[in-house]
């Protein structure tokens, strides 16, 4: 599988979303994640360590039978939770906490695809010292407010940034149980990243697709298919109705 290609970015007047376009001209735009909705979602993480925490705290105390060496487990429990709770969460779930992922929010590359596990970690470590104190957060904000597409000391570091996920509404969904787009699906990543205007424009070729035959399904399809063909590897032969139904059965349907 070859690395997507590099993008350039645009972005709006109002910094709200960034235009990622690949070198085949193909645009993904992105809405952009400010400050306030990075809290709320910072916030409902510390509520889930929390959590996580006071469960930790009360294991301890009964492997340890009230002794004074639960205090050690505890001591290593906060340092897990409190260095690993992102990293691991960002890493395994392509950029997404529980608070991001109650708030809509993802981590991405600054050029638009997954991130990876080594970013994932990055952006934790350094980001951490967003909140130092006796700075409490404010290197961080300061950082946000000055870059292009507010991006936190973690983000600079880790080369990633912070979108708002567009949903598709459970409803919407549109399966597809064809064995040519599900033997397609097998082959594609399995975090694939995909902007809104990329996610509206599948949905809506698989939603409309069945209203013509197989040779205008092909020739509709093959002005996006072309460059998707590039970007994830597969060879000129493999025909555009199925990668876009393959595609948009990962990044709708999500299996």
């Amino acid at each position: 599988m070859h690395d997507p290609p590099r993008n350039e970015y645009e972005l709006g007047p109002l910094d709200t979303r960034v235009r990622l376009i690949t070198p085949e001209r193909i645009v993904f735009e992105y809405p952009l994640a400010g400050p306030f909705s990075r809290l709320c979602a910072f916030l409902i993480d510390q509520i889930c360590i929390l959590m996580l925490m006071l469960v930790s705290i009360v294991g301890s105390l009964v492997l340890a039978l009230g002794s004074d060496s639960s205090g050690g487990l505890i001591l290593v429990a906060y340092f897990v939770l409190s260095w690993g709770y992102g990293i691991f969460l960002e890493g395994l779930f392509n950029g997404r906490t529980i608070g991001k992922a109650i708030t809509g929010l993802r981590v991405v590359t600054d050029q638009g695809v997954p991130i990876s596990g080594v970013q994932a970690i990055v952006r934790n470590l350094v980001g951490a010292f967003d909140g130092f104190l006796p700075f409490v957060f404010l290197p961080g904000l300061i950082s946000m407010i000055l870059t292009r597409k507010f991006q936190r000391l973690g983000d600079l570091a880790a080369g990633t940034m912070v979108v708002h996920e567009d949903r598709v509404g459970k409803l919407a969904i549109v399966r597809i149980d064809e064995p040519a787009v599900l033997s397609l699906v097998a082959k594609l990543p399995i975090r694939l990243a995909a902007g809104s205007q990329l996610t509206r424009a599948l949905a809506d070729y698989v939603r409309l697709r069945g209203r013509f035959g197989a040779a205008r399904r092909a020739e509709m399809a093959e002005p996006l298919a072309g460059p998707l063909r590039a970007w994830l590897g597969f060879p000129d032969g493999t025909p555009a109705d199925t990668l876009l139904c393959a595609v948009y059965h990962r990044v709708v349907v999500g299996e």
